[in-house]
C-alpha cells in the first residue's frame, strides 16, 4: 500500500473570546478534519481548503475514515 500524500489537520481555535455565541449551533470547520499535503512537520500548516490547523505527520489522511472530513478537503484530496 502507497501511503498518501496528505496529513489529517484539525483546525485552530479562535484566539480571545467568541463574541458569536449564536453561532455555536451550527457545524463549524473545527468539527472536521483537514487534509494537508506533505511534507509536514509537526505543528501548524494551512489545509487544502486553506483553514490553518495543527498537523500531525504521522497521521495519514486515509487512516481514520470514521472522523468527519472537511468536504473541500476531502473533495481535493479523495
Amino acid at each position: 500500500m502507497t501511503a498518501s500524500p496528505f496529513v489529517i489537520g484539525i483546525r485552530v481555535g479562535w484566539i480571545g473570546r467568541d463574541i458569536r455565541p449564536e453561532d455555536h449551533g451550527a457545524g463549524h470547520a473545527r468539527d472536521v478534519a483537514h487534509a494537508v499535503a506533505k511534507p509536514v512537520v509537526d505543528g501548524l500548516e494551512a489545509s487544502l481548503c486553506g483553514q490553518l490547523v495543527r498537523a500531525a505527520a504521522a497521521q495519514d489522511w486515509p487512516t481514520n475514515r470514521d472522523a468527519a472530513r472537511c468536504e473541500e478537503c476531502a473533495r481535493i484530496a479523495g
